[in-house]
């Protein structure tokens, strides 16, 4: 008798459900409203613009004149003290806002900058070949070495095997020398270096086996770099994205970081080379001030490098501290 009334219950528990899953089913669906919201504002990348994932509305800007005449002037001052002999600095709004452009014809050494187009190169190659990063090379004894004069903390190491994609990140990062003379050298051995030359054009760079001298980058020309990359219009999205990330993990603090935050994301790269009794500091990239990201470059020639860094913290400093004061205000007075 129990058995049976086990039974029943059981039988009349899988009838309720049934029937409670039937009723639920033969509901109308209703969409949640916010749902297609959410969706567009996802993207899946960090460091590319996000207009790439969804629509962004422009809005015009006033021009920086403040900002422009503060920064000559501090540039003029640098000067007169004996810091400085010349310096070059290009801005550009990423939210569809003004430039500043000031000595950007003026041409400096390029020096570790060209680590950069190296990179975007094998990205380049990778859009093709994704086993190319992961590709392995062991350095040679005969690398050879490249004078620093801001050394890195970490260096390829001869005998020791890496992967493209370490020695790319190693590149960058810490601007090894050693890590550039291993990719030029497999660049060179299983492609060509004319493949360097054209990504150079590309991007809007001199061949420089064409210049007499070595002074043929500018400020424009190295910054329309990184708007190619945050717009990924040279390489894909996955790629430019990559090189972004890459270029955020630098280990020079002492330029553009210094002048901003701490927490603000700065994906760029910085060079130095040393002329004679001149010495040349530039450090360029995207700084990722939420509401308003921007590129900044500035490159700079003086006599002494821990007297250039300074110069360009306080460049940096003078232009957030702009951009930010501008984006507390009311958007429509900017």
């Amino acid at each position: 008798m129990k058995k049976r009334n086990v039974i029943c219950i059981i039988f009349v528990l899988l009838l309720a459900l049934a029937c409670g899953y039937f009723y639920l089913e033969s509901r109308p669906q209703h969409k949640l409203l916010q749902e297609p919201y959410a969706r567009s504002n996802k993207c899946p990348y960090q460091y590319i613009n996000p207009s790439r994932c969804e629509p962004a509305t422009a809005r015009k800007k006033k021009e920086y004149i403040v900002l422009r005449t503060d920064l000559n002037e501090l540039i003029e001052k640098e000067k007169k003290d004996g810091k400085l002999t010349s310096a070059a600095v290009y801005f550009r709004d990423l939210q569809n806002g003004p430039i500043i452009n000031i000595n950007d014809q003026e041409s400096f050494i390029p020096a570790s900058l060209l680590k950069l187009p190296l990179m975007i190169t094998y990205l380049k190659k990778a859009q093709d070949d994704p086993s190319l990063l992961s590709r392995k090379i062991k350095v040679a004894g005969d690398v050879g070495t490249l004078p620093q004069n801001i050394k890195p903390e970490q260096t390829a190491q001869i005998g020791q095997t890496y992967t493209i994609d370490q020695l790319l990140m190693l590149l960058i990062t810490q601007s090894d020398n050693t890590s550039w003379k291993v990719l030029l050298g497999d660049l060179r051995k299983n492609y060509s270096e004319d493949d360097f030359v054209s990504t150079l054009s590309d991007l809007g760079i001199v061949d420089p086996r064409k210049r007499t001298d070595q002074q043929y980058v500018t400020v424009q020309s190295y910054a329309a770099i990184f708007r190619i990359l945050y717009n990924s219009s040279y390489l894909s999205t996955v790629m430019s994205d990559k090189a972004l990330k890459i270029l955020a993990r630098s280990d020079f603090h002492d330029g553009l970081e210094a002048g901003v935050p701490r927490e603000l994301t700065v994906a760029h790269k910085f060079g130095e080379q040393k002329n004679g009794d001149e010495q040349q500091l530039h450090d360029c990239g995207v700084v990722y001030y939420p509401p308003n990201p921007y590129i900044i470059c500035v490159m700079t020639r003086g006599y002494n490098t821990d007297e250039l860094k300074p110069i360009i913290q306080e460049i940096s400093q003078k232009v957030y501290d702009e951009v930010k004061f501008r984006n507390q205000t009311d958007p429509s007075s900017q």
